[in-house]
């Protein structure tokens, strides 16, 4: 009797066990996706042309029907984007079994700081900045992937130059820099649609363009390449300082 008593015992405890074990399978998984939102070729408006150059996206997230990241300091996870637009999370993301829904939004590059609702970068005139708006992405009984479409925030301005004659290029010699004075610090508001602006303190800079800022770039009576500048994309009066071998700026 004492060891069908004892045997009755330990099965009941490995049932519970099992019991325990199975309930993490209820949670449903939020699968995530990225494309560009553009119609327009990618190449004529900033240096990231494929969808997996953005390595790897920042992701926050806001359950709620009405999404508000104002509290966040910080991205939630990172994602990694493959070729064909699907995104691995750095963090595998679940519905909240209650129902409610979730929401996500991403950028790329990471963020200098996060808070009072906004991200805000640095930029130095050669990198991108893309965002993708806050996407709803289903609840446990409707799911839905988050489907992020990414729009490029700067402007590019391509600079080329030309002497008048060949008398003028001599003059000028080789140049050793172009630089625009523009904002650097700038600003993502993450409760709107996705732009940048100029952050209260701008930190206005005088940026090389990709030539760099010790070139030696020769001037002839044809039009050339002289760099290009990732810039703030708004109306604002835009100065090209220019530094050649016999011109100093």
């Amino acid at each position: 009797m004492h060891r069908s008593h004892y045997l009755y015992i330990s099965l009941f405890i490995l049932s519970g066990c099992s019991a325990q074990d199975a309930e993490p399978e209820l949670l449903v998984p939020i699968n995530f996706k990225a494309a560009y939102g553009l119609t327009a070729d990618v190449t004529t408006k900033a240096p990231i042309y494929d969808i997996n150059q953005m390595e790897p996206i920042q992701i926050l997230r806001s359950d709620g029907i009405a999404p508000d990241y104002a509290a966040h300091t910080a991205h939630d996870l990172t994602g990694t984007v493959a070729a064909d637009g699907t995104v691995t999370p750095s963090v595998p993301q679940y519905y909240d079994l209650s129902g409610v829904q979730a929401n996500f939004l991403a950028f790329y590059p990471a963020a200098r700081t996060i808070q009072n609702g906004k991200a805000n970068f640095k930029i130095t005139g050669q990198e991108d900045v893309t965002a993708a708006q806050n996407v709803y992405a289903g609840s446990s009984g409707s799911p839905s992937a988050a489907a992020f479409a990414f729009r490029h925030l700067l402007a590019q301005v391509r600079i080329q130059v030309c002497a008048q004659n060949a008398s003028a290029a001599s003059s000028w010699g080789t140049i050793t820099y172009l630089k625009i004075q523009t904002p650097t610090s700038l600003d993502l508001d993450l409760n709107a649609w996705p732009a940048l602006s100029a952050a209260s303190s701008p930190e206005n800079e005088s940026l090389s363009t990709s030539i760099g800022s010790n070139a030696s770039q020769s001037i002839t009576t044809t039009y050339a390449m002289a760099g290009s500048l990732m810039i703030l994309n708004a109306t604002y009066p835009v100065q090209v300082k220019v530094k050649t071998e016999k011109k100093p700026r």
